[in-house]
């Protein structure tokens, strides 16, 4: 195995990706270049237009090497209704719940890990809150690797509301990297590279988001580059040719319904 030709690859893939098929939803494993690209801690990156959530369910009581499920989900596109990944997973929740409550024990509580590529949406917070609301025995932890629109105060105040009603939130740190990429992804027992900034990214966002969830924050108006849109359906979006990258683009507020 050369690790240099691995580790030049990996680097690659935080500049672009190849699209493939996402055959179902969710998909039992990442594609290890779609990792690298849509994971990519820097905060305000260019044509991340997908979110991804990786995503684990047990029991609070139940001591098994596995969990109940786990998997990943992405934006939900045409020819289906649009929907982004976190109300993907509550419609899919929704019809497992009736299967994945056999196997709580009397009194158990659920144990809800997401490892997101972006943070939620208002959109999505607000689904998500509600989905806590009906699910009073469930625990939820969040696991960020960016922060979406963090400098506006609305969706400042909707991570905010989201941590009041009970889900913990933090941000991606190297080892939820590398347990993502040894969980979730199909990585062909290749290594996992850390990219240079990681570290440095992950101390900017924490700072971030801490001082989001603690204090209401003055709004800073962001740079032009900072106005991408940034949560756009994945695949069909972005394609290389001849050295130019063609962006397709959508508004978030299409993919925000309601899940049913």
């Amino acid at each position: 195995m050369d690790l240099q030709y691995l580790k030049e690859k990996a680097e690659a893939s935080l500049e672009y990706y190849i699209q493939k098929p996402w055959t179902r939803n969710p998909m039992e494993q990442l594609y290890r270049d779609y990792f690298y690209f849509h994971f990519y801690n820097l905060p305000n990156p260019r044509c991340r237009l997908g979110c991804y959530i990786c995503y684990h369910v047990e029991g609070t009581q139940t001591h098994l090497p596995m969990p109940f499920k786990k998997g990943v989900f992405e934006n939900q596109f045409y020819p289906k209704k649009s929907r982004h990944a976190e109300l993907c997973f509550i419609s899919w929740f929704r019809n497992q719940k009736k299967f994945l409550d056999k196997k709580l024990s009397p009194g158990e509580k659920y144990r809800v890990t997401w490892y997101m590529s972006w943070s939620p949406c208002i959109y999505c917070v607000n689904a998500v809150i509600r989905f806590l609301e009906e699910n009073e025995n469930m625990d939820l932890t969040v696991f960020i690797a960016r922060l979406y629109y963090s400098y506006s105060p609305e969706h400042r105040q909707g991570l905010r509301r989201l941590h009041q009603a009970g889900a913990q939130m933090n941000i991606m740190s190297s080892e939820d990297f590398e347990y993502c990429w040894e969980t979730f992804v199909n990585h062909r027992r290749t290594p996992f590279f850390p990219w240079d900034d990681m570290d440095a990214n992950y101390q900017r966002l924490s700072m971030t988001l801490e001082a989001i969830l603690q204090t209401s924050s003055l709004f800073i108006f962001p740079t032009a580059s900072l106005l991408l849109p940034l949560i756009l359906p994945s695949r069909s979006i972005i394609r290389e040719t001849e050295g130019w990258t063609s962006i397709s683009l959508k508004m978030a507020e299409d993919l925000c319904v309601t899940a049913e």
